[in-house]
């Protein structure tokens, strides 16, 4: 992290460096996938923006660059937590009515990362144009960076409360009949039925889990 433009890099930032480097004996104290195990860093074990101390060596240590790289992934992909945006996870089985729940509840000022949505917005483009565009969407929501004051996400995925940010989760789920029915009605083909299948097959029925942040 020795060439980071912040000022706090600058002196005395390479003396406490090379002093940290040294106590570890210059072995990475991270030691995560891919592992180097040789130190040429100095990550910050409690992060600056979560009030880390700059210069503390109780809150530094040596790290390789794949394990310092990592750590800064994460907390960019985890700045939502805190950001201004109120994150609305609506979940569900194919078929459930999650786009229609958030059209009836989001406001104009609100962002919606919906498939269809984006799909509609974009004229309809091939799938892999449309997922392109949701995962660039839901970067910006994890890195906390797209100054909405409320965003929704839609997800058919039974393990969905895993898989995306959300300080709330909302679940559509009127039963199995009854989303078999209405695909059935709307003449899905047959992998739309399996898909609606696969989700009562795969969800456990367990709590939901909590939101990361009391609002």
């Amino acid at each position: 992290m020795s060439h980071n433009k912040h000022p706090a890099y600058k002196w005395p930032w390479p003396k406490v460096r090379l002093t940290i480097l040294e106590r570890d004996n210059r072995t990475c104290r991270i030691v995560g996938p891919g592992c180097t195990t040789i130190a040429t860093e100095v990550d910050h074990i409690i992060s600056i923006d979560k009030g880390g101390a700059w210069y503390d060596p109780d809150n530094l240590r040596a790290s390789c660059h794949r394990c310092n790289n990592h750590r800064i992934d994460r907390t960019r992909n985890d700045r939502w937590r805190n950001a201004g945006t109120h994150i609305v996870l609506v979940t569900g089985p194919p078929g459930a009515g999650k786009g229609t729940y958030v059209r009836e509840h989001a406001t104009p000022s609100d962002m919606v990362v919906d498939y269809n949505t984006i799909s509609q917005s974009l004229n309809n483009p091939p799938p892999a144009v449309v997922n392109t565009a949701r995962n660039a969407i839901l970067r910006s929501l994890r890195a906390g960076t797209t100054g909405a004051r409320r965003a929704w996400i839609t997800s058919s995925r039974s393990d969905a409360e895993t898989k995306f940010p959300f300080h709330e989760i909302i679940l559509i789920d009127p039963g199995l009949g009854e989303c078999i029915a209405r695909a059935r009605s709307e003449r899905r083909p047959p992998d739309y039925m399996r898909a609606i299948q696969a989700w009562y097959g795969e969800r456990e029925p367990s709590t939901l889990a909590e939101s990361s942040r009391k609002w």
